[in-house]
């Protein structure tokens, strides 16, 4: 072979050559950033290592690191924030599990930029620390979060203390100086479990929190120390969560029984509340602030695709995110944080095929440097688009939900996976980029991932509508879904499988059983399968708000729990199953996985097992990772190479 030849040769199977699984496998190149008030400094936390995080400080300028705090004792850097121009909080974390968030656990640390001064805020000790290294000690047994940093006051910010002795406790209210540690009560909850919304001087607004039995209440103190009720779901019908405090009214999030919602500006003297954005397919995610926090400029919304909608566009905030917005079009950018005078703005850029990329922004020159990638070993530009598509459920109910289509290879369609998400009450699928879809896309496969019933962000109605229906018309959602993208044209419809981590797990094995003939393949990934066991063993059961949570989603029917948990029905089904789980999950007890894998050997079934003693609800391990991916898609592609006969 020539040359030219070799080298066209190359060039043509680095082009064509998929992306490495072991890619998708890795932990982000940075987990959160923020811009310090002053807009002098960055800083970021970054994983170090399976079980390791750090917070790094750098200089804005020159992007040198200035100092940090390094994890220790199994202990993780989880949340933080800029309580001054130097100086930072930092929320203590653990790791439970690889589909999990980090875990607070009620530890809050600060420490100026340079890493030193590290002072015990809550129930981690600090004081004469001369290194960089986290330490944490059980001296304050309750659990603390951060309210508001106050970066305008340079020695206090505001933070709950949850009393770890109460199931679903009153939360107070404490002014603490993160210089010393000392703390002082301003305000009790007047609901469990709750929120908070202080002023600019820290003075607290608006609580919400949830009952026992899981209706939402929100209070409002306009004087004094009284709490008054501003919202009761269980009498209105509508829950009303708190977003911003500004000078021309409180927003709220109306979620109502139809629709997906509204942002409204509330008075609170008048009670009036004026709707500024309408949602028309799902919920919006947040308001978009001012650098002073003081006022409200726009929304992120979150229909079909993500995006910013400006209800002012005159303002130095406004003007910059129109064009921002302009200069990344297709893509959702968020501003993270603004310096204290507007003049800097961090923020970040996603897509369905990008998975984030960090800029400093500056308002005075209107240019935007970049900083770092998100994922910077993944081009977007080989990931695929997420498309969103809608479709009438079989009693005519509308879902949405989203296509990841492969490269087109020839004429041939592709194979199927759907993809159900966890959950599944309050979680859904959305449009920004994903590993799951892009890994499986990479490999050839058109994927589905559908909002069936029972997912959040379509309104309280579509929510409740899953209620008791786990095995049923959720079921069903998913099955029509399917049966529409291969009528569509989508994929090959002989070639279909399911794939699901937790409640899709469990989804997948109830789809297989269901309907025999359309999955050639299932896979259940930390999954459920017998619905009676959630009662008597896990933690959700172990709360009382839990328990309720429990009857509400799946009932006590015994004859009906029994009829909708795919252990009883092993024997329906004729599709390939893997069964993949944690030996220390406490969500989902491994139990799950060793009753399904009984009862399909007891029903001459074959059954592909992937167990890690070590991991919990989800691999977190890299390695764990790498080789959960390469045994999916080897279990995918043995039973998809061919259609069926």
């Amino acid at each position: 072979m020539s040359q030219l030849l070799m080298a066209l040769a190359t060039l043509t199977a680095s082009v064509t050559a998929p992306v490495p699984v072991a890619d998708f496998a890795k932990p982000p190149s940075v987990l959160a950033m923020k811009l310090s008030p002053d807009g002098r400094h960055l800083a970021m936390v970054v994983p170090q290592g399976d079980y390791e995080t750090a917070l790094v400080v750098l200089d804005a300028a020159t992007l040198k690191t200035v100092g940090g705090l390094k994890s220790a004792q199994n202990k993780l850097v989880g949340d933080f924030w800029w309580v001054s121009d130097e100086r930072l909080v930092v929320a203590v974390a653990e790791k439970f599990g690889g589909l999990d968030e980090p875990q607070m656990i009620g530890h809050l640390v600060a420490v100026n930029a340079d890493g030193k001064m590290q002072v015990r805020i809550y129930g981690a000790a600090g004081e004469q620390q001369t290194g960089t290294r986290l330490r944490t000690r059980a001296d304050d047994t309750d659990f603390a979060t951060m309210v508001d940093p106050l970066p305008d006051d340079p020695r206090n910010a505001i933070v709950a203390i949850w009393p770890r002795s109460q199931e679903m406790p009153y939360t107070e209210l404490y002014r603490i100086d993160e210089l010393d540690g000392s703390r002082r009560k301003i305000a009790k909850a007047p609901v469990r479990g709750a929120d908070f919304l202080v002023d600019r001087e820290g003075e607290p607004k608006l609580a919400w929190g949830t009952t026992v039995e899981g209706w939402h209440r929100t209070y409002s103190r306009v004087e004094g120390d009284e709490w008054a009720l501003v919202n009761d779901e269980q009498q209105s019908g509508v829950e009303m969560q708190p977003l911003a405090i500004a000078p021309d009214g409180a927003y709220l999030q109306v979620r109502e029984s139809d629709g997906p919602g509204r942002i409204v500006r509330w008075n609170a003297q008048s009670g009036e509340a004026t709707t500024v954005y309408q949602a028309k397919v799902a919920e919006p995610l947040d308001v978009l602030r001012t650098a002073d926090r003081q006022n409200v400029f726009g929304v992120i919304t979150a229909e079909d695709r993500n995006d910013l909608t400006l209800f002012d566009t005159k303002s130095l905030e406004g003007r910059s995110l129109a064009m921002l917005r302009n200069s990344f079009p297709d893509q959702l950018v968020s501003p993270l944080s603004w310096s204290r005078d507007g003049g800097k703005l961090l923020l970040r850029v996603d897509s369905d095929r990008n998975s984030g990329e960090y800029y400093l922004f500056d308002t005075a020159t209107n240019k935007a440097g970049f900083l770092l990638a998100r994922d910077e070993w993944l081009d977007p530009a080989q990931m695929q688009a997420r498309q969103p598509v809608t479709l009438k459920s079989r009693d005519g109910l509308t879902l949405h939900g989203y296509l990841t289509a492969p490269a087109k290879d020839g004429d041939a369609l592709p194979p199927l996976v759907v993809l159900p998400h966890g959950g599944p009450h309050g979680a859904r699928d959305g449009w920004l980029w994903e590993p799951w879809s892009q890994l499986l896309a990479s490999r050839g496969y058109a994927v589905l991932q559908v909002n069936f019933r029972g997912s959040g962000g379509y309104g309280q109605s579509f929510e409740t509508a899953g209620y008791r229906q786990w095995g049923g018309r959720m079921i069903d959602d998913l099955v029509d879904a399917t049966r529409w993208a291969i009528a569509q044209g989508h994929a090959d419809g002989k070639r279909a499988c399911i794939v699901g981590a937790s409640f899709g797990g469990y989804a997948a094995l109830m789809s297989a059983a269901r309907e025999p003939e359309m999955f050639r393949c299932a896979v259940s990934y930390v999954g459920l399968s017998d619905l009676e066991l959630m009662y008597s063993r896990g933690d959700i059961q172990l709360s009382a708000y839990g328990e309720s949570y429990l009857k509400t989603a799946i009932g006590e029917d015994e004859a009906e729990l029994a009829r909708y948990s795919p252990v009883n029905h092993a024997a329906d089904i004729t599709a390939a199953v893997m069964l993949v789980h944690g030996g220390e999950d406490v969500r989902v007890p491994i139990v799950h996985a060793k009753r399904m894998r009984a009862a399909l050997e007891d029903a001459d079934k074959p059954v592909e097992w992937l167990v890690k003693d070590n991991e919990a609800h989800g691999f977190y391990r890299q390695a764990h990772r790498v080789e959960l991916f390469e045994g999916v898609l080897a279990f995918l592609d043995k039973h998809t190479a061919t259609a069926a006969e």
